[in-house]
């Protein structure tokens, strides 16, 4: 995908910031902001899927399976790194548990930064989404149920980690913007 390193070996400047989490986590709120403030373009997932297929990440699992909206956010996710120049990419969290989109968020130039919350926070975030599939009764169940199985995969990356529980938008930005200082992004 990428080279790995820059002129003369240096390494490569990260031109892809890809903001990942569990659903509620912020992810597109996140990115918009991260996108205006870096002047790089966003690629979020809901968005390329509504682009790509005319549906709702709802309405996709409701008509083909949770497993066709796995494959489909993944697919969004490696088209999304493929395109040339900077971007920031938000990604569906199920992606983080196909090896193929795990891989390339390690690549070189690639920045991942996870959001963190607890269930219960996430679950009051995802509850109301009329775009988000449904996945139980009990969100918050959902929520500690997915944290489960993702977590681990999305600490392998080697992400950014931030916690959003009691942080406004705007704290989660300067935060954001701090680490990726530290991991190489060009801030304006």
């Amino acid at each position: 995908m990428s080279d790995p390193g820059g002129v003369g070996g240096a390494p490569q400047a990260a031109t892809r910031v890809v903001v990942m989490g569990l659903m509620g986590s912020g992810k597109t709120t996140l990115g918009k902001r991260l996108a205006r403030r870096l002047g790089w373009p966003l690629r979020d997932s809901d968005e390329q899927l509504r682009v790509s297929t005319g549906l709702t990440a709802r309405e996709i699992r409701a008509a083909h399976g949770t497993e066709a909206l796995h494959v489909a956010e993944a697919h969004a996710l490696l088209e999304a790194l493929g395109q040339p120049g900077p971007a920031v990419i938000c990604a569906a969290a199920s992606t983080i548990e196909v090896s193929a989109a795990r891989a390339a968020l390690t690549e070189p130039g690639v920045v991942a930064i996870w959001l963190r919350g607890a269930p219960a926070v996430l679950a009051r975030r995802f509850a109301g989404g009329s775009h988000r599939p449904v996945y139980g009764a009990d969100p918050e169940v959902v929520a500690r149920d997915q944290a489960r199985i993702r977590d681990p995969l999305f600490a392998a990356v080697d992400p950014v980690r931030i916690r959003v529980d009691g942080r406004t938008p705007a704290a989660v930005l300067e935060r954001a913007l701090s680490r990726l200082r530290e991991r190489g992004v060009p801030i304006p």
